[in-house]
């Protein structure tokens, strides 16, 4: 057993189609083979052109559908749950686990544990010391619940903090034989440009740009990025150190070897079966 690290130079950096179609594409063969063997999937990425990627159950009006294009930006809807990301100056992760690995259950708390061990497990090979937020609610807390159509304005359970503020937001898919789960760390964040694009025409009309610039700031206090640990710490991290680092942390905690690999020849055919079918029309991303 391993963990395989896709390593396609041509899709570290690509378009939201790409980028979604290929690990909804690896994600359907786990889904659909038995084997006694199936290998730890994992990629590290980035969107070019910037995208918002929204999730699968969350509604496309809640948008700004207008300012995102205005800004070259694409739309695209994942198939992990979740609140919408602005992928701009930021790392993606992507890992998908088939439950012959001996790390996949039935609890999505315990998958998303698995994979934010890792990862805090990466970080701290940088010298980035992160902790989890509570999987469990205090004693006369109220349920989480999401106050905007942005993924960044607060934490969910079990997902990464910095500094006390959110660093990692993630989104996971599960299946009866694996789960597909999504990450994202930010080198740079700009609130304002997130808040514009997670903000719906609607809502907007009613605020002047003092209302704007104090949600920008309230959103940008609750969000931690890889340049404000820089600048604190005199530690320069691009996004090929970050990725060995934070491959390295899978490697570790799994106890599986990284090996290196391309895609097979039934993900291909996928990928470019679902890519046009799925990723590319706007029945899936606008009207599902």
């Amino acid at each position: 057993m391993k963990i395989r690290l896709i390593d396609t130079p041509e899709f570290i950096y690509a378009d939201g189609a790409d980028q979604m179609a290929l690990d909804d594409a690896i994600f359907k063969e786990y889904e659909a083979e038995e084997s006694p063997e199936f290998p730890i999937t994992l990629r590290f990425y980035s969107f070019k052109p910037a995208a918002v990627t929204f999730g699968y159950f969350q509604k496309h009006s809640t948008l700004n559908n207008d300012f995102i294009k205005k800004n070259d930006f694409e739309i695209i809807r994942r198939i992990t749950g979740g609140r919408a990301v602005l992928h701009y100056k930021d790392l993606t992760y992507s890992v998908i686990v088939h439950k012959s690995s001996g790390f996949y259950t039935d609890s999505v708390l315990e998958n998303y544990k698995y994979v934010a061990d890792s990862i805090l497990c990466g970080l701290s090979k940088l010298s980035i010391t992160g902790e989890l937020h509570p999987s469990i609610r205090g004693r006369g807390e109220a349920a989480e619940k999401p106050s905007s159509a942005i993924c960044f304005d607060s934490p969910s359970f079990l997902e990464i903090k910095v500094n006390n503020k959110k660093f990692c937001g993630s989104a996971q898919n599960k299946t009866a034989s694996c789960f597909l789960q999504h990450g994202t760390i930010f080198f740079e964040f700009d609130p304002r440009l997130h808040y514009l694009c997670m903000t719906p025409p609607e809502t907007l009309k009613y605020m002047d740009e003092e209302m704007i610039e104090d949600n920008a700031k309230k959103l940008k206090e609750s969000v931690c990025s890889i340049d404000e640990i820089s600048t604190a710490s005199g530690n320069s991290i691009d996004f090929s150190k970050l990725a060995e680092a934070l491959g390295c942390g899978f490697a570790e905690k799994f106890a599986k070897p990284l090996v290196k690999s391309g895609l097979s020849k039934k993900e291909e055919a996928k990928f470019k079966e679902l890519k046009e079918t799925r990723y590319n029309t706007a029945k899936w991303n606008i009207l599902r």
